[in-house]
């Protein structure tokens, strides 16, 4: 069982590594192909084109991205949101056990000013 001077270091250290992770971004980035159909028949395959999708209002939007450069950028916006939903959900827990800890302690004191 972790104490609680542990269990408030680690909420402090992902309180940190939040605060350094920077923009953010929901959504998906992916590489688009069109498939072209010339004339005499034959097919080819033209991309990839960056495309950012996301969901707003229940409904998915997307935006066609300028270069690989902002495509890359995108990305790492998008897992730093990733990475920031992984820390809230450890914070969750950690919190939860701190308060665990000061409910225990707080039943302990009431149990002993009975006496």
């Amino acid at each position: 069982m972790e104490s609680n001077r542990q269990l408030r270091q680690r909420r402090a250290r992902i309180l940190e590594e939040i605060d350094q992770l920077g923009p953010m971004r929901m959504g998906t980035v992916y590489d688009h192909y069109l498939q072209t159909r010339h004339a005499d028949g034959s097919r080819s395959r033209r991309g990839p084109y960056p495309t950012y999708t996301f969901k707003q209002a229940g409904k998915t939007g997307g935006k066609q991205l300028r270069s690989a450069a902002e495509a890359d950028l995108y990305r790492r916006q998008i897992e730093a949101f990733r990475r920031y939903q992984e820390l809230s959900a450890e914070l969750v827990q950690v919190s939860q056990r701190l308060a665990d800890l000061e409910a225990a302690g707080a039943d302990e004191g009431k149990k002993n000013s009975r006496r």
